[in-house]
């Protein structure tokens, strides 16, 4: 079992951080179909994009970013989860 930092620790986030983050979105738009609904499903269900890597734990605020930005893509797209998204 993994040990969280102490509360009010708080670590800052890698210089590369948003401009990785901005590069990402901007990819987004080229995936292949299988991929984007892969991703989006990976981006809500996954630990790693979860506060503490909790796995009820609320999604990063990156993570939101990532879901929004493919459940958009995916709109505009006109493909569904099979969850009914």
């Amino acid at each position: 079992m993994t040990k969280s930092p102490p509360h009010g620790r708080r670590i800052a986030p890698r210089a590369e951080a948003e401009a990785e983050l901005r590069a990402l979105l901007d990819e987004i738009p080229q995936w292949p179909d299988d991929m984007l609904m892969h991703m989006h499903r990976r981006y809500g269900e996954s630990r790693l994009f979860r506060v503490h890597h909790a796995p009820d734990g609320v999604l990063t605020e990156r993570a939101r970013t990532l879901l929004n930005a493919t459940r958009s893509e995916m709109m505009l797209r006109g493909l569904t989860l099979s969850g009914g998204e």
